[in-house]
């Protein structure tokens, strides 16, 4: 029960990290294209990466447990590959529609990954609950509230980071697809380098910079790559160990309200009554998708 309740402590520390870092992702851009940006927090993060196994004794004990039963070299050079390539079109469309929307905002359309995997995962072959299609109903309302104005214009910036969302739950299929047969700490670290080195590739064809402008920018940069990519990351893998992912679902899912509280606290952003409606609506409907209601049915019965 200890080491549950310290499991959760974990993942809602991550997921203030991964809220607040939409805060980030956007003042880091003050100086820098989305393209730069994702390109250095992706690089560092995978040499943070990289550290932290080795400071964090947990974690390195953890990854000599996985690695002792990669069989497989070239598959996890292939699934980093892979998942690299989809991470590279994920992180940027989030980078490149915060622009025009606001952590907050990012913040809860990115958290309808929670529904669109199940959707996703239907087009496998697998069946798709009542429970999971009317949440599926609520959270598209609720995401018209956020982002279709009252003269029905819808905003740009919230399309993009929804496209991004779609990735997002595309990357965690794949994860979750190669992670029990692979080294997923090499697989995480490989991923996010290749990410790095494509949006360095795009920065520098699309986008100009200079060294200055990278110091100013360095402080969100930072945090991104080493708080939300490595620390953030590796504190998610030992709470995982212990948690059910349903319930890791769940506390994941309050990033969303860390993002509202960080672009209000630190960027002194408001959302209208219109919006926190659309966004109270979208959390319910993600919150609602994870919980299995036949284990509710068996508690009381």
């Amino acid at each position: 029960m200890k080491s549950k309740f310290v499991s959760s402590i974990l993942l809602i520390f991550s997921a203030a990290i991964w809220g607040f870092a939409f805060v980030a992702q956007s003042t880091g851009m003050e100086h820098i294209g989305p393209f730069t940006f994702s390109a250095l927090r992706s690089i560092i993060g995978s040499i943070a990466m990289i550290l932290t196994i080795n400071v964090i004794p947990k974690i390195g004990m953890l990854q000599k447990k996985e690695t002792s039963v990669v069989v497989d070299k070239a598959l996890t050079r292939r699934a980093g590959i892979i998942n690299g390539i989809i991470l590279f079109f994920a992180m940027n469309s989030q980078q490149y529609g915060l622009l025009y929307t606001t952590p907050g905002k990012a913040g809860f359309i990115t958290a309808l990954y929670i529904v669109i995997i199940p959707i996703m995962r239907s087009f496998m072959g697998e069946k798709v609950s009542l429970k999971v299609i009317i949440c599926v109903i609520f959270a598209t309302f609720g995401m018209y509230l956020l982002s279709v104005k009252e003269n029905f214009t819808v905003n740009f910036g919230d399309i993009v980071v929804f496209c991004s969302a779609i990735f997002y739950s595309i990357h965690t299929l794949t994860l979750a697809h190669y992670s029990p047969k692979v080294d997923s700490i090499k697989l995480n670290a490989f991923q996010f380098l290749l990410s790095g080195i494509l949006s360095l590739i795009c920065a520098l064809i699309f986008e100009t910079f200079s060294l200055q402008d990278i110091v100013n920018s360095m402080g969100s940069i930072l945090y991104v790559a080493i708080m939300s990519t490595a620390i953030a990351y590796s504190l998610q893998i030992v709470a995982l160990k212990v948690l059910e992912p349903t319930i890791a679902s769940l506390l994941n899912s309050s990033e969303s309200i860390f993002a509202v509280l960080g672009g209000f606290l630190i960027l002194n952003q408001h959302l209208t009554h219109r919006e926190l409606i659309g966004c109270l609506i979208m959390f319910v409907s993600t919150l609602i998708a994870q919980i299995p209601i036949m284990s509710f049915r068996r508690k009381y019965e």
